[in-house]
């Protein structure tokens, strides 16, 4: 019996970001994974990188490690996945704006990555997923997309088999328990990590999906590279127990079998959040006043530009350039970082939140401003929109 597992590593920072902090998690986490798995000729590892990263990365001079992304990839040892560029809740907006997120995400990491660019697979941003998003996944052509394993509906939990959306969409779950345990060096060696994913008592050989951010390694766990992950890639090629695979691979080897319609969820969703019908606690709870301002907040400024965006023909160059603007500030605005500080759970920060609400509102500053003077009565839904906006606004900032 072989145990068949894969790392997906999930890194990512807010667009808004301080570049000594993108600096220092680059030096500790990013740097020496990828030397890691260079050195270890066995080593694999999905990885899901958003676009908006990569751009970062470059920005500041890290194109050592773009570098470094797409060499392994090439050799395959690392595989790529997709996600959404500036990493929104994806439940949380409209599926138009789902698959242009995912659109932009494609765009830009095969500008920096390449042909070898090519991803088979979605990480959504947070393992949040619902019905829109499997749809959207399903229309943009990809072969399968991981969740938290509280999506899961099927009484058995899949490890044997492969189950799939009534779409044919292939889904993956991540065994959650394994990979906190992980993520917060619980398992911090390699037999005790090794007996953890030999849980089940059969001869047959099964698969365990693991994910956790990429930055859990070298950052937020010092010596997790050098203590636990270095020394089992060093231990894996003598071992027959257990086998070091990319999510593709296991999706190739283990047959396609129920279907199943998963739960919409995230993952950090827990099963009294389920009980209670909040699917996403930590970005949408309905109990938060300030996550209802936000989303309210959102959906106005989203409304406001594909108002104005009609009239993008009628609009002269400087009108364009200021709406295209104000597009580019709503996407980096609407990252969910901003309504994952304002969730108490026990995370709590005004300065992440008002750096979010910042790009939005400029967004929609921007957006009003491009409206051609000859359109007064867009001008007039501009006001209206921008006034119930604005009682949002101070909702948050009186909540703060």
């Amino acid at each position: 019996m072989v145990v068949y597992f894969s790392f997906l590593f999930h890194i990512y920072q807010p667009p808004t970001q301080i570049a000594p902090v993108i600096k220092q998690i680059a030096k500790e986490s990013y740097i020496p994974i990828i030397d890691a798995i260079r050195s270890h000729q066995e080593a694999k590892l999905t990885l899901n990188v958003n676009g908006t990263l990569v751009e970062q990365l470059y920005d500041y001079g890290f194109t050592d490690i773009i570098e470094g992304i797409s060499a392994l990839t090439s050799r395959g040892q690392i595989e790529l996945t997709s996600s959404a560029k500036f990493h929104p809740l994806l439940p949380l907006i409209p599926q138009p704006e789902i698959e242009r997120q995912i659109q932009l995400n494609d765009e830009t990491n095969r500008n920096f990555f390449g042909d070898v660019y090519q991803p088979r697979g979605i990480f959504p941003p947070e393992m949040a997923i619902s019905e829109e998003v499997l749809r959207s996944v399903e229309n943009l052509g990809f072969d399968w997309i991981i969740m938290s394993g509280i999506a899961n509906t099927l009484p058995q939990f899949p490890t044997t088999f492969i189950s799939r959306y009534h779409n044919g969409l292939k889904l993956l779950f991540r065994d959650d328990y394994i990979s906190i345990d992980c993520a917060f060096d619980k398992i911090n060696n390699v037999e005790s990590f090794a007996n953890r994913l030999k849980y089940r008592n059969t001869n047959e050989d099964y698969y365990v999906l693991l994910a956790m951010d990429g930055e859990t390694f070298g950052h937020h766990v010092k010596h997790a590279i050098d203590n636990f992950l270095i020394p089992l890639f060093d231990a894996l090629p003598s071992r027959n127990d257990i086998k070091i695979c990319t999510i593709s691979e296991i999706v190739d080897r283990f047959p396609v079998d129920q279907s199943q319609e998963p739960r919409a969820s995230s993952w950090s969703t827990m099963p009294y959040d389920i009980a209670n019908d909040i699917p996403f606690p930590l970005w949408f709870d309905p109990n938060n006043e300030i996550h209802i301002e936000q989303h309210k907040f959102f959906m106005y400024a989203l409304t406001l530009v594909h108002l104005t965006n009609k009239y993008r023909e009628s609009m002269d160059d400087e009108r364009k350039r200021i709406l295209d603007n104000a597009r580019n500030l709503l996407d980096r605005g609407v990252h969910s970082c901003q309504q994952w500080w304002a969730s108490r759970r026990p995370w709590y920060s005004p300065d992440m939140i008002m750096r979010g609400l910042n790009q939005v509102l400029m967004a929609s500053v921007n957006a009003k401003r491009s409206i051609p003077e000859n359109a007064p009565d867009i001008q007039d839904a501009a006001d209206l929109i921008m006034h119930d906006m604005l009682k949002a606004h101070n909702n948050i900032i009186l909540s703060l």
